[in-house]
């Protein structure tokens, strides 16, 4: 296998040599005319006239030359136990560009030379590959140049798991690495650079020993599992709210854009006799935010939950469901937007009874503010009705500590909740409070750098204000100053807090 990968570097090498002998050749020492090359002897001696025997002598002997030269190469290949088919698919390198994420990965063939361009930082190429028969693999990473940064060559089973990783070296030469892999099974291949970019020709090739080294923290059984058939998709828009469900048969694959944040698509489906499903969501690329996808009953209960991973690799979770039963899917995305493939297919699976789903609360992440952060008039004073604040200077140090907060977490998208006292008509409160929210927001876009679309305003004016209040209002009707200030306000919070949701899906 070695001497098929050293023909396989050996070839690499040589085209471009062979291209460079079309310059110049040096003057002979006597000042004699050059030589011609030997590749280009045929084309040479059909433009002599029939008067010059000198150059057809010269390109019978090029001829003989090359022949002996041919019959010398193919000699050494054979002694070294290589097939020319073998040779031939390995010596001519595939120029490759990969997917965006695993769900819309490339093929590759094995033993195929493959060269491609990591051209953006920690921006992953996917491709896929099946093995054969045999267990035992050697992986030929040649990077194109020296980079500071190595460029990582990882394996992933059809779940999204990453299996093994290896990284070229930075100063340009071949690395080759042994793994073993389970028979007749698909696995990615995802590319990826941390710093700039770089060219990369790569080779997977099974080994003709039969022996490698085993994948890294991890068995053969952990990879058993085949990716389903990717070739019939169906791109469908879901509905807008629960009761405008679209409807998708069970093992379709069904894709679809998540176009703005915190706004739901809707699907349903109806299980059969089986109680074991599996769910397999594949993103469209890679972003800084998950998709997240939920099953909902008839009651619209939330049953279960799951988040697709922001590098683009799948992720397939399994889900026990009653038989017979229609379920809704609402799918998410908290900030920005992004292409979604899914499926749910019948599987021989454990999971959480579709029961204990019911009982169990919702599992959410940590909360980067655990309990809603009020902002009043004691620490930001706006001028009366109106989105200016009294004092700017004062109004960026009292949002110093939460914009701390918020940079630390890029993640996390923050809800900003303008409030108001019960002076005045609900609606005209709820276009201030709002003005308001969104003056907070630019203040920490422009004085602290937070990300703007980090951050979401709402405007709840008094009547919609689902947070404790100052009683501006006494027995008798009579407005109360004094606690009017402390309604007056923008809250900030996590936007996956239990309250946030229920602000944005009002």
């Amino acid at each position: 296998m070695r001497k098929i990968l050293a023909w396989c570097l050996a070839a690499a090498l040589v085209l471009p040599l062979a291209a460079c002998g079309k310059g110049e050749p040096a003057q002979s020492a006597a000042g004699s005319k050059p030589a011609a090359p030997a590749s280009s002897a045929v084309s040479e001696a059909e433009s002599q006239p029939e008067s010059e025997p000198e150059s057809e002598s010269a390109s019978s002997a090029a001829s003989e030359e090359e022949k002996t030269a041919s019959s010398r190469l193919e000699q050494e290949n054979a002694s070294s136990g290589a097939s020319s088919a073998a040779r031939s698919s390995s010596s001519d390198i595939k120029t490759l560009a990969g997917g965006s994420a695993q769900g819309g990965a490339v093929s590759l063939s094995l033993e195929q030379m493959t060269k491609t361009l990591v051209e953006k930082s920690n921006v992953q190429q996917w491709y896929y590959f099946t093995t054969g028969d045999q267990d035992a693999y050697e992986v030929l990473l040649a990077p194109g140049g020296q980079y500071g940064q190595s460029i990582v060559f990882q394996i992933y089973n059809s779940r999204g798991e990453e299996l093994w990783e290896e990284k070229t070296k930075g100063d340009g030469s071949v690395t080759v690495s042994q793994l073993q892999l389970t028979p007749k099974t698909t696995y990615y291949v995802a590319l990826v650079q941390s710093i700039g970019g770089g060219e990369l020709t790569f080779c997977i090739s099974p080994m003709s020993d039969g022996k490698a080294a085993g994948l890294k923290g991890t068995t053969a059984a952990a990879q058993e599992k085949k990716p389903t058939d990717t070739a019939a998709i169906l791109e469908q828009a879901g509905g807008d709210a629960q009761i405008q469900a679209v409807h998708f048969p069970l093992e379709q694959k069904v894709k679809t854009v998540v176009e703005r944040s915190n706004y739901r698509l809707w699907y349903c489906f109806t299980t059969g006799e089986q109680t074991q499903y599996e769910v397999q969501m594949a993103p469209g690329g890679q972003y800084g935010q998950s998709i997240v996808f939920r099953i909902y009953n008839s009651l619209g209960e939330q049953l279960w939950e799951e988040k697709t991973k922001g590098d683009g690799s799948m992720t397939l979770s399994q889900i026990q469901l009653a038989p017979k039963t229609t379920y809704y899917v609402a799918l998410v995305q908290s900030i920005g937007g992004g292409e979604l493939t899914f499926s749910i297919s019948a599987g021989n699976t454990q999971g959480a009874s579709v029961s204990e789903i019911q009982r169990e609360p919702e599992q959410l992440e940590d909360l980067i503010f655990e309990e809603p952060f009020s902002l009043d008039e004691t620490q930001i004073m706006f001028v009366s009705n109106k989105a200016v604040f009294v004092d700017e200077e004062a109004a960026k140090a009292a949002l110093a500590p939460v914009a701390e907060v918020i940079l630390a977490h890029p993640d996390h998208p923050v809800l900003l909740a303008g409030t108001t006292a019960t002076d005045g008509e609900q609606e005209s409160c709820v276009q201030l409070s709002s003005q308001r929210a969104e003056a907070v927001k630019n203040l920490l876009v422009s004085a602290y750098g937070v990300p703007a679309d980090q951050l979401l305003t709402v405007g709840l004016g008094y009547a919609a204000d689902p947070f404790p209040r100052g009683q501006d209002r006494d027995s008798k009707g009579n407005f109360v100053e004094s606690e009017a200030v402390k309604n007056r306000r923008v809250v900030v919070l996590d936007a996956n807090d239990p309250t946030a949701q229920a602000i944005l899906n009002a």
